[in-house]
């Protein structure tokens, strides 16, 4: 069966060639200023018609072994993508897991906000005093556009504070570097192995660094470990970064543990930002 397809194709491939020499040999022979006599206007004619009639199935053919070829591709394609697309089910599954899981665990610790219950307005920083410069900036986002007091402000680095204050297009940021006793903020250091919980004292203007302390000092913590809003506050939710540990030292009872935290954010260059808006529910 394999010869013989291969006998037809060379018939096939023979009288195209054949109908390419022949019409060579005339476009050679023949003057174009000359005027055809019967027999080889007869031979042309007839030529172009073979070729016509030969070339017709052949394109046919070539056009439906393209579109096989293509359907193959298709098929390679969807087979790639089909444990992607069976993968997607079980993700959606462990997706619904997590948030019953994650709602538990708010209502155990009584957190009543993370990161996921909020959308993001992005804000440009237009103004800063330079003699309060680690205390406020003005962003250029207020009322309008849905800011309120105490609303949260990030960078893509980490924790920048909260509104203070609002007018209608501008608001007032305190920062985190402010030295604002009154309101602590509530953090978690994480260092992979545990968490422990404990707050933001003040900031230190000399070493640059967050001064953290409630911690008890039976509590181990590991060089590096990584800050975050502990979300038990009532103001910041859980989960935005604050910084690294970079320093561990005792008060002079030596029953507590005194931590030195390098903030993520460079609060010396600050120029966007991010407002967390409480996403609302639809009911």
């Amino acid at each position: 069966m394999r010869r013989k397809n291969i006998k037809t194709r060379h018939v096939v491939f023979g009288i195209m060639l054949l109908m390419v020499v022949v019409l060579g040999i005339f476009s050679l022979t023949l003057n174009s200023d000359r005027r055809l006599n019967k027999f080889e206007t007869l031979v042309k004619d007839a030529t172009t018609s073979v070729a016509r009639v030969v070339t017709y199935p052949l394109n046919y053919i070539f056009l439906k072994i393209d579109g096989v070829k293509e359907l193959i591709n298709i098929r390679k394609k969807y087979n790639a993508l089909l444990p992607n697309v069976e993968r997607i089910e079980s993700l959606n599954a462990e997706n619904m897991e997590l948030r019953k899981q994650l709602a538990a665990m708010k209502d155990e610790l009584k957190i009543e906000k993370t990161l996921v219950d909020y959308e993001y307005l992005n804000a440009t920083v237009i103004s800063r005093n330079v003699a309060y410069w680690y205390n406020t900036v003005t962003i250029d986002k207020g009322t309008y556009n849905g800011v309120t007091e105490n609303m949260v402000v990030v960078n893509n680095k980490g924790l920048i504070g909260k509104v203070v204050t609002v007018s209608f297009l501008t608001s007032e940021v305190r920062l985190l570097t402010s030295g604002d006793t009154i309101n602590k903020i509530s953090i978690t250091v994480n260092d992979g192995a545990k968490s422990t919980n404990g707050l933001i004292k003040n900031y230190n203007y000399e070493t640059g660094y967050l001064e953290v302390e409630g911690i008890s000092n039976t509590e181990k913590i590991g060089d590096n470990a990584y800050v975050y809003t502990s979300g038990l506050g009532g103001i910041f939710p859980s989960g935005i970064l604050i910084g690294k540990v970079k320093k561990i030292k005792t008060d002079e009872y030596d029953l507590a543990k005194l931590i030195d935290v390098e903030p993520a954010v460079d609060f010396n260059d600050i120029n966007y930002v991010a407002v967390l808006k409480r996403k609302e529910i639809k009911k």
